[in-house]
């Protein structure tokens, strides 16, 4: 059922979406980096502490290979990736890999671009979106997460 869901709403125009939502906690000291797991309890551990374990705002791509716009906005958020290497994290979550990852995160269409403050609160972009706009959001993220 997901996959329609997501199949029916890949092709949508980009909409934003603002979700203010806490999902940090207690500092961590780990070293390690978590990874996305949907087999791991509690789906929103890995990116409160990846984000806490950095102190560094992220960008979460929820995306499924089949998905035209997910593949367009692939290699844009490569290169938005490699300008901003070393001041966000950017991960990359596949929602047939990941279903209950992005049950989660309420992730109805694809693509969904995800901006995690350090704090955990969070906004969403539905859909392709271009360079400028996804550089808009991450200037105004990297701004949040300096306050």
């Amino acid at each position: 059922m997901t996959a329609l869901l997501l199949l029916a709403a890949c092709n949508n125009k980009p909409e934003a979406a603002d979700n203010q939502a806490n999902v940090g906690g207690n500092e961590a000291t780990q070293s390690e980096m978590p990874v996305a797991n949907s087999d791991d309890e509690g789906q929103t551990e890995w990116i409160k502490q990846t984000t806490i374990m950095t102190s560094k705002p992220m960008v979460i791509d929820f995306f499924a290979t089949w998905c035209g716009p997910c593949k367009e906005l692939a290699p844009v958020l490569d290169e938005i990736e490699q300008k901003h290497k070393g001041q966000v994290i950017f991960k990359r979550v596949d929602v047939d890999q990941e279903p209950e990852l992005a049950m989660e995160f309420r992730v109805e269409a694809v693509p969904t671009l995800m901006f995690v403050t350090p704090k955990g609160e969070y906004q969403t972009l539905l859909g392709y979106q271009e360079a400028p706009v996804i550089e808009a959001k991450i200037a105004e993220l990297l701004n949040r997460s300096t306050k």
